[in-house]
């Protein structure tokens, strides 16, 4: 199957979902329902043979956008973030505030985001202007290489690989046609409305011949119809000290 019929097929499923809504709208409700996310992310980086971990719980509410990431390691925070690019990051240690806006903030480019809305066809490629050029089969494997848009510098495409229609591996290459990013998704999981890879590896080349690599691990995934923890409604206190 190619990349345009896996897409037309993506079509007729909504389309049938939305039939569905209209004649047994109890099924719909029961399914949209479980509208509360949370899960414990562990990222490990590697470089020059030091290891640096970071540890945070994701709070994610699909119907509003919002996401509240409450940071354990290495400096406690909360940093609350919508669709828009609106993000606030309260350190309650110090009861301060940092204040950002851009719509590459936003929480719908997480990447925990694109597998809970089903939209993993593209990774958010296409939101950053990228464009299909070709679509291939290399044995049970869907390869789909993306062009970056114009005055984009550093990359010139992108490899997406698809196995069983699901993402298991991205190459990013830069305008000498080398990889300077390779992406690994594995360890998947069914879920009642999505699926997701509880693992994710990084590998980064940079110049002198040595790599970054992030492993970012997810556990404790839980899927609720009604908020199961008090971050979901984290409200940052008013005499909060707003800084730079």
């Amino acid at each position: 199957m190619d990349f345009s019929s896996f897409f037309i097929i993506m079509k007729i499923l909504l389309r049938l979902l939305f039939i569905i809504s209209l004649f047994y709208p109890e099924f719909i409700s029961a399914q949209v329902s479980k509208n509360y996310i949370s899960a414990h992310l562990k990222n490990e980086t590697y470089q020059k043979r030091n290891l640096l971990t970071a540890e945070s719980d994701y709070f994610f509410d699909v119907e509003t956008g919002t996401l509240v990431v409450h940071g354990l390691l290495p400096k406690n925070h909360i940093k609350i973030s919508n669709r828009l690019g609106e993000v606030k990051i309260y350190y309650p240690d110090e009861n301060k505030i940092a204040l950002k806006q851009s719509q590459f903030y936003s929480s719908e480019n997480e990447l925990i985001y694109y597998f809970l809305s089903n939209n993993f066809y593209d990774l958010g490629l296409s939101d950053e202007g990228f464009k299909v050029a070709d679509t291939r089969m290399d044995g049970n494997y869907q390869v789909v290489t993306w062009t970056a848009p114009i005055g984009m510098n550093v990359i010139s495409k992108v490899e997406l690989v698809f196995e069983n229609g699901l993402p298991v591996y991205a190459a990013y290459f830069n305008i000498n046609d080398n990889i300077i990013r390779k992406i690994y998704y594995y360890n998947y999981e069914i879920f009642s409305n999505f699926t997701m890879p509880m693992k994710v590896t990084q590998i980064s080349y940079i110049s002198g011949g040595d790599s970054v690599i992030q492993r970012n691990t997810w556990s404790s995934l839980k899927v609720s119809a009604i908020p199961n923890s008090a971050f979901f409604n984290f409200k940052i206190p008013e005499n909060a000290i707003v800084t730079q």
